[in-house]
């Protein structure tokens, strides 16, 4: 599982980049173009809308809309090539309640990776075929994009597990994975060899009633939690090394290597190091917990960030997505590598 696709906060966002809360399944069909499709059905075939996707749209086809399997249906046909993977696709969303049409969340359109390893099964299946300037419908079973978690932990009104979801996109232009940052006016990326292979600068004592930290020669930290240490209820933040390097400033992209673990069982949660390379993403874009840790802070620096679920953290219904207790403290270390401000678009 990757950071970014996380901890997303919206509920069809966390869906969409949560890898593994959905089974997917539905049966394949070929494009003109030759790609493995997602078959069409008469769910998904009977969607009509109106208005502008992520924004305003409306479903004015007959309700309700029952899958039982996951469909996908052209509305509007696109031009030029397939999205290939490993490339970005602009995309906008809308969500709808089968049941009875209504609108349960509209997302403006933003650039997400077509990565097979990185996106649910349902969310992969639905860009995987995406070409500039296409409209598609999806129709699903709940449980294809929202997994075991109950309605209730969704954030979403009015649904139940028996409902079937209608999920409409609409695709803008597709980039390679360099070229995706500059397509969204967000701050421009680092190559590899400019970025610390780990943090350096001044180690620092965290306060007590924080966790222990001892680091690799390669900067690989391990976390453990002393006997008798009682979990904050409230986010709690440590310098544990001083960088000096540029500031993080608020929507900024960092660098980071990072390890989280469950401070009640010392289980591994997440981890960039077990990956084998760090990751970026924007500070705006993340979780609480993230976010207060890393901007202000200095590359080169190394922060402790203890995480309550409902404060700062990724939420109850992630962390029993990944069998843990719904109000389960995380602690994240985390080396900051290198950042781009965002006042520094990609060219």
């Amino acid at each position: 599982m990757k950071l970014t696709r996380a901890i997303a906060p919206a509920a069809l966002v966390g869906a969409l980049l949560l890898v593994g809360c959905s089974s997917g399944g539905g049966s394949a069909s070929a494009d003109a173009s030759g790609t493995d499709c997602l078959a069409s059905g008469s769910a998904s075939s009977s969607v009509k809308v109106s208005g502008s996707v992520g924004e305003d749209l409306e479903l004015t086809s007959d309700t309700p809309v029952e899958a039982d399997k996951m469909q996908r249906s052209v509305l509007e046909e696109g031009e030029g090539d397939v999205v290939e993977e490993g490339q970005s696709v602009l995309t906008s969303m809308t969500l709808f309640n089968g049941a009875d049409g209504s609108a349960l969340q509209q997302l403006p359109a933003s650039a997400i990776p077509v990565e097979k390893s990185g996106l649910a099964e349902w969310a992969y299946d639905g860009l995987r075929c995406a070409t500039a300037g296409e409209q598609i419908a999806l129709a699903a079973p709940y449980a294809d994009v929202f997994g075991e978690t109950p309605p209730e932990q969704t954030g979403l009104e009015n649904i139940t597990a028996d409902d079937s979801l209608v999920i409409v996109m609409e695709f803008g232009e597709i980039t390679d994975a360099g070229d995706a940052a500059a397509a969204t006016g967000e701050p421009g990326t680092l190559k590899s060899d400019e970025l610390l292979s780990k943090a350096e600068g001044k180690k620092v004592t965290a306060p007590d009633g924080f966790p222990t930290v001892k680091v690799a020669e390669d900067g690989e930290p391990t976390i453990t939690v002393p006997d008798g240490l009682e979990a904050p209820d409230k986010l709690e933040i440590a310098t544990l090394v001083e960088g000096d390097g540029e500031e993080v400033q608020p929507g900024d992209r960092v660098y980071v290597n990072y390890r989280g673990v469950i401070w009640r069982t010392g289980e591994e949660f997440d981890s960039s190091w077990s990956r084998g390379e760090p990751t970026d993403f924007l500070t705006t874009q993340v979780i609480g917990g993230f976010q207060k840790a890393l901007e202000g802070q200095k590359v080169g620096s190394q922060v402790i960030s203890v995480v309550p679920a409902e404060d700062g953290g990724y939420g109850a219904a992630t962390l029993e997505q990944q069998g843990h207790q719904g109000d389960d403290v995380m602690v994240f270390v985390l080396d900051i590598l290198g950042t781009v401000h965002a006042d520094a678009p990609a060219e």
